[in-house]
């Protein structure tokens, strides 16, 4: 047999061992895993997440009620309001929320280190009015001028009492009263008190001012913002519902940030109006198992 004979031959021998080879490796990967298990291994389809699912429904004051839903059987969805990449670091769904200002909301499932594509949906919300001459013919009172809360002349927190649903017994001689979202210091915190991450705990002000007044907005500063360590100990807020004398003013979105955040009210308070804030959604305080979530600070302008 001449040499070319012999290296073909050994070649094809060489060929065949690696047939069956690759033949042993399917058998044993779909006995274990499946034909379609195996198909998808190769394709790469298990890995793949699908982007979640985005539904909503315009209620009666304009807004819209958002609702999301994972069509994976893991992972978790995070979204974001501000049109930004949705990241592990941004809002984490729970529940449907609310959004009562034109929003673009973005949102996508991620499972450990692997992301969906990106749900977007924008929301373009147009505040209605209707005054009284529309709907009687009659020609609307004129409009009386109401001051600006930060004009009456009083330091504004002064003029609420304030209290909350719950709060943290004092640790070490640290008290988390709700006084002290009123009080201008940052090392001091309302800490609500209940298990968990305080759903549904509220911070209520009466307004004992006795002239009716203009609340343009609310300045808020997140989480337990004495350091960096408190801060990323405790929960922060993502969403507070605002309600007027038992009626639903708003849903505010913050941010995780120490940072002061300005947000619109645009309410008028008369004497003994109440203000509530309710927690409706939080970022996790981290590593200790503790869950408190908390708010450095709350003030009108």
């Amino acid at each position: 047999m001449n040499e070319k004979k012999r290296t073909i031959k050994a070649q094809n021998r060489k060929n065949t061992k690696l047939a069956a080879l690759v033949i042993l490796l399917v058998s044993l990967s779909v006995s274990t895993t499946g034909c379609a298990s195996f198909f998808g291994l190769i394709t790469g389809q298990n890995s793949k997440l699908q982007p979640p699912e985005m539904t909503s429904v315009v209620n009666t004051d304009g807004s819209s009620q958002v609702s999301m839903t994972n069509p994976n059987k893991s992972g978790e969805i995070y979204y974001t309001l501000d049109g930004a990449e949705p990241l592990t670091n941004s809002l984490l769904y729970k529940n449907s929320f609310t959004v009562n200002q034109t929003t673009t909301v973005n949102a996508r499932v991620i499972d450990e280190n692997k992301l969906s594509s990106i749900t977007t949906q924008q929301f373009i919300i147009t505040q209605m009015t209707t005054t009284t001459e529309a709907t009687t013919g009659q020609t609307p009172a004129a409009t009386t001028s109401v001051p600006s809360i930060k004009g009456l002349g009083v330091d504004v927190n002064r003029l609420f009492d304030v209290w909350a649903s719950s709060t943290l017994s004092p640790i070490n001689g640290f008290y988390y009263n709700a006084a002290n979202l009123i009080d201008y210091d940052n090392a001091t915190a309302w800490v609500e008190g209940v298990s968990g991450n305080g759903y549904g705990e509220t911070v209520t002000f009466s307004y004992k001012g006795t002239q009716t007044a203009q609340i343009q907005g609310v300045e808020i500063i997140n989480g337990y913002a004495k350091s960096n360590t408190t801060f990323y100990e405790n929960g922060c807020v993502t969403q507070l519902g605002v309600y007027l004398n038992g009626a639903y003013l708003k849903t505010l979105y913050l941010s995780a940030t120490t940072s002061p955040q300005y947000l619109d009210l645009n309410c008028t308070v008369a004497p003994s109006s109440v203000i509530v804030f309710e927690i409706k959604a939080v970022q996790e305080g981290p590593q200790d198992g503790e869950y408190d979530t908390a708010l450095t600070k709350i003030s009108f302008y």
